[in-house]
């Protein structure tokens, strides 16, 4: 494959890729951004169920109030579900780097370009991966699965 062939290949990739994370991203926004006015809807009507101060001091004591208030501020993810996600990301860069690797390995020339950008992918999953083990120690170490807002105590 010529050098020129390849770099066109490669900005097409490249082009694509970022097409679909902007809208991966776009569509997360919009989908917290909902979620966000949805809850606050809520928030707001079942405080004004409230006629005086007392009461939202009483409501707040109750363990009922104490998950409202964490539902509030639990905006944060908990460490298991990106520890997953990096694990998950990490597992399916490696497969589509293997597969690249491979088809460079049987494509053998001398300007491949999927031997590139195997290696690159590779790279990714592998960090992606030693990232979760990272966080998954972390975790452990500060125990943080015990400070989140949706753990039970």
């Amino acid at each position: 494959m010529e050098p020129k062939a390849a770099g066109i290949m490669l900005l097409f990739l490249a082009m694509f890729a970022t097409i679909g994370w902007v809208v991966y991203l776009a569509a997360d926004m919009s989908k917290r951004q909902r979620r966000m006015r949805a809850q606050a809807e809520l928030h707001g009507r079942l405080l004004d169920k409230f006629s005086s101060a007392r009461e939202v001091v009483e409501f707040l004591q109750t363990p009922s109030g104490a998950k409202f208030v964490d539902s509030i501020s639990s905006d944060r993810e908990e460490p298991a579900s990106g520890i997953l996600r990096s694990t998950h990301r990490g597992i399916i860069l490696v497969i589509v780097a293997v597969g690249c690797l491979l088809l460079s390995w049987h494509y053998r020339s001398t300007d491949n370009p999927l031997l590139v950008i195997g290696v690159l992918l590779l790279c990714l999953g592998i960090g992606f991966l030693i990232s979760a083990r990272v966080s998954y120690r972390l975790s452990k170490t500060l125990d943080l699965a015990q400070r989140t807002g949706n753990a039970q105590q």
